[in-house]
C-alpha cells in the first residue's frame, strides 16, 4: 500500500482515534494493538490506551502481502491476552492478494485455546485490488467490507468500533 491509498488509511485511522477519544465510554473500554503487515508482519504498539501519539508509531511498509505471517501473529497476539478481555475486536485490512493461508485459517478454526468464540473478525479490502480476502472472512465467519475510498474506509472502522463497544 502506498501513495493515496497510505495517505487516506492514515487519515481513516486518525478519524478513527478521534471518535474513540470523543467518546469516554469507547476511550475507557478499548485498548488497542496494531500489527503491520507485508511479506512480514510484526506488532507495532500492543494493548494501548487510545491516543493520538499512538498514530505517529505506525510506519509505511512497502512489498507484498503475506496473510500466513499477519493472520498468524494476529492469532498469537490474541492467545497471548485470551485471559485478559471478554471479547477481541479485528480489523483485518489489505490492498492486496495473496495465496489463501490454509494453515492459519485450519489453526484458528480449530482453536483448541477458546479464544475464536471471543474474536469479533472484520475483514476489510481496501482499493480496487482483487483479493481472496471475501473467502478468508467466510472461512472465519468474519465481516467482510470493500472500501474503495476515504469515506467508505472510515465509515468501516467506524462500524468495527460500534460492533465492538455492542
Amino acid at each position: 500500500m502506498s501513495g493515496t491509498l497510505w495517505n487516506e488509511l492514515m487519515a481513516a485511522v486518525k478519524a478513527t482515534m478521534k471518535l474513540i477519544l470523543s467518546n469516554s465510554n469507547f476511550k475507557d473500554s478499548f485498548k488497542i494493538t496494531v500489527i503491520n503487515h507485508g511479506t512480514t508482519a510484526r506488532i507495532v504498539f500492543k494493548e494501548q490506551e487510545p491516543n493520538m501519539d499512538l498514530i505517529d508509531k505506525i510506519d509505511f511498509r512497502s512489498g507484498g502481502t503475506d496473510f500466513e505471517h499477519a493472520l498468524s501473529l494476529t492469532y498469537d497476539t490474541l492467545l497471548e491476552s485470551k485471559n485478559n478481555y471478554d471479547i477481541f475486536t479485528v480489523g483485518f485490512l489489505t490492498d492486496g492478494k495473496d495465496r489463501y493461508p490454509q494453515k492459519i485459517i485450519d489453526r484458528i478454526n480449530a482453536d483448541t485455546e477458546k479464544v475464536k468464540s471471543k474474536i469479533n473478525f472484520n475483514c476489510i479490502l481496501f482499493g480496487t485490488a482483487s483479493s481472496n480476502l471475501q473467502t478468508i472472512a467466510t472461512s472465519l465467519s468474519a465481516n467482510y467490507t470493500k472500501a474503495i475510498n476515504f469515506e467508505q474506509l472510515k465509515n468501516s472502522f467506524k462500524e468495527i468500533i460500534n460492533i465492538g463497544f455492542k
